[in-house]
């Protein structure tokens, strides 16, 4: 099966197809995002690996390689002003978006990105970033790694959760369905982030190893600081964005939290860089009615992960975004973010 996806992908190409929709849809932007990018060279030296998928340089450097020669790099602020109509269209326009602010977004891919004169968005959540505070996910990852146990069990809203910690691959898809699950169950995200608090405290306690105790020389989970988002903002030309103050899902939240989110973060960005913040990025893809109309009482747009592409005319609130495509195939880089592949799942989807 995938010797025919290959073939069928080279056909694509070779056929004209993808150019033809690459060439119909040129006046729409595409937005990317990734999260953690680390060092390809310090990925085996490193103490520990984080069961979610991440980037590394190596791939980084290929995917934008590919993707210059068919599209052309803007900043968010540059695809503000053309969704705007304040400035002519660019063909085939591209945004690179990071969020949650890792250091290693600057200290490793700031050169890259630097190299094919990409100036990219990077969003913070500012408690995380003034305190260097590792988020939930990666709290709880590490604390999970640490287990020495075959099993360990929880309860989610009075249900029974085992984490199956026999080996990496069936701790990732625990993990993976632990995250799943309290995401759908918990309908109030400040309950939903106490509860991964405690439990992340408990397994810490019984292992007596904590990610807070090793982030400042972690290559993943470290939050860039203020001085060195400044410096990125200076040197490789880097845009900030709100991604509240503490990661949280707006969409989840009351009215008076929500704005605390949305404003505070947005005025200690500000203050702590001396930039104008004016672009938001949801955590998690949260959002609704509510949490939309404040959005627009504090920033020009704001980003989902909502895949697609994005056209004059558009809400600015819901800015779509796909993630950043790597591996060593070019056609699937491309086919992955395409207009075509987007019009073919439109087709079938309804």
């Amino acid at each position: 099966m995938p010797i025919l996806k290959t073939i069928i992908l080279r056909l694509i190409f070779n056929l004209g197809i993808f150019s033809f929709f690459h060439y119909i849809h040129r006046k729409k932007i595409t937005i990317l995002y990734a999260h953690s990018i680390v060092k390809s060279s310090d990925i085996n030296s490193s103490l520990w690996q984080p069961l979610r998928t991440q980037h590394n340089t190596d791939e980084l450097t290929f995917t934008l390689s590919t993707l210059s020669k068919r599209y052309q790099f803007i900043s968010l602020s540059t695809a503000i002003k053309i969704l705007k109509k304040e400035i002519k269209p660019i063909n085939n326009a591209l945004v690179i978006t990071l969020d949650d602010g890792y250091l290693n977004n600057i200290k490793a891919s700031g050169p890259i990105f630097s190299k094919f004169n990409i100036h990219p968005a990077i969003f913070v959540s500012s408690e995380h970033t003034e305190k260097n505070i590792p988020f939930w996910f990666d709290r709880l990852d590490y604390a999970l790694q640490q287990i020495k146990e075959d099993g360990f069990s929880t309860q989610i809203l009075g249900e029974s959760f085992m984490f199956d910690c026999t080996s990496r691959k069936r701790l990732t898809t625990s993990y993976s369905d632990f995250r799943r699950r309290i995401k759908l169950q918990f309908n109030d995200d400040q309950i939903m982030r106490n509860y991964l608090d405690t439990l992340s405290t408990s397994i810490e306690m019984h292992t007596g190893k904590a990610l807070k105790d090793v982030i400042n020389d972690d290559i993943y989970a470290q939050i860039a600081s203020w001085k060195e988002l400044k410096s990125a903002t200076e040197r490789f030309n880097f845009e900030i964005g709100s991604h509240t103050i503490n990661h949280a899902r707006i969409g989840l939240l009351n009215e008076n939290d929500i704005d605390i989110e949305l404003s505070h973060s947005k005025r200690t960005i500000e203050y702590k860089l001396q930039l104008a913040c004016n672009t938001f990025c949801y955590p998690d893809n949260s959002y609704k009615d509510t949490a939309e109309t404040l959005v627009k009482k504090y920033y020009q747009c704001a980003l989902t992960t909502d895949p697609g592409l994005n056209k004059v005319g558009d809400n600015m609130i819901q800015f779509k975004r796909m993630n950043l495509p790597t591996g060593t195939n070019q056609y699937k880089i491309l086919y992955k973010i395409s207009a075509l592949k987007l019009s073919l799942q439109n087709t079938i989807l309804g």
